[in-house]
């Protein structure tokens, strides 16, 4: 009888199992670069392995607290957290318990749901970073290549720019030679007339003309100018002119490219934004919101992308920055 009392008596309550330890909340940065959406996504990940974790030590924790009965459901409860641990986070647990127990089953499940809908946008975006690198670094290696093209034809145009300068100085100084030379003979021819006009000897004044001709004749030849030699310089001027036109028009393909970039890092946005909705994460009051930011960016770089004062853009960085950060990243 004594025995059979024993056994009937009312089990000690469990002990209540320890709080997990609230989840950090990360501040969303001023200005979002793209590093800083990786960065970001590291943050995360690292508190929810350090969450994984602690949900692991409690199971260990209330598994060795109670009694006989309910070690088969704790066992499938630390094999399900084992398994949420190794990335096996698709399948709920069906344990029906209560109290604490119960409290931390719907919390796992909760957390197993979360992760859930995050590891499809973490998968999503991660295959999309080595596309933004490669879209930098083309177009890094076509404006690189387009620059050394402009630079070198502009070489050219120059050096024609000056030859032609050179020859329309000399044809210009040939010009005003001739055009003195021809203003000194109208001066004597018109002497000659004046004489003729006051009723000087006719033959007199024929002979002395015919001197005059013959000793202009001899001694001021008219110099030679070949205003052709300018043709050639001013052709090839034109011509690597129009092949400057023609190579910076790149610039449509590199617009189009950059325009991808910046979708792509519209989806990053989106993954963060869902990233902090599943987790319920809001920033402190008086900052901006990650939406808030993102949309600045967005204006900054698509509606805006040729100006280069921006308030959206207070931190600086160069192309080659980003693309190395990229692939540091990605390797």
């Amino acid at each position: 009888m004594d025995n059979q009392e024993a056994l009937n008596a009312p089990e000690p309550a469990p002990e209540p199992a320890p709080e997990p330890p609230a989840e950090p909340i990360v501040e969303p940065a001023e200005d979002i670069q793209p590093e800083g959406l990786l960065k970001e996504f590291r943050a995360r990940n690292e508190a929810l392995d350090t969450r994984l974790n602690t949900l692991l030590d409690l199971v260990q924790t209330i598994r060795s607290e109670i009694r006989l009965e309910s070690q088969t459901e704790l066992q499938r409860l630390a094999k399900a957290a084992e398994d949420m641990a190794n990335g096996k986070i698709f399948q709920q647990i069906d344990i029906q318990a209560k109290g604490e127990l119960g409290a931390l089953v719907q919390s796992i499940n909760s957390t197993l749901l979360n992760l859930q809908q995050l590891d499809s946008s973490v998968k999503h975006q991660s295959t999309q970073v080595p596309e933004l690198a490669a879209q930098l670094d083309a177009i890094t290696a076509d404006t690189e290549r387009a620059t050394q093209t402009v630079m070198n034809r502009l070489d050219v145009l120059m050096a024609a720019s000056d030859e032609a300068q050179a020859t329309i100085k000399a044809s210009v100084k040939v010009l005003q030679a001739v055009q003195a030379s021809q203003a000194a003979f109208h001066a004597q021819m018109d002497g000659f007339m004046q004489k003729a006009s006051q009723g000087a000897d006719p033959a007199q004044l024929a002979q002395e003309i015919l001197e005059f001709v013959f000793e202009h004749q001899m001694k001021t030849p008219p110099p030679a100018g070949d205003l052709d030699a300018c043709l050639q310089p001013l052709a090839t001027i034109s011509d690597e002119a129009f092949e400057i036109l023609n190579t910076l028009q790149f610039q449509d393909i590199t617009r189009q490219k950059v325009e991808k970039v910046v979708l792509l890092l519209k989806q990053f946005k989106e993954g963060l934004g869902r990233l902090l909705a599943i987790f319920n994460i809001q920033g402190f009051e008086g900052q901006v919101s990650p939406e808030g930011i993102f949309e600045r960016r967005s204006t900054a770089t698509q509606e805006r992308i040729f100006e280069t004062t921006l308030e959206a853009d207070d931190k600086k960085e160069s192309v080659d920055d980003i693309i190395a950060q990229f692939k540091k990243n990605q390797g």
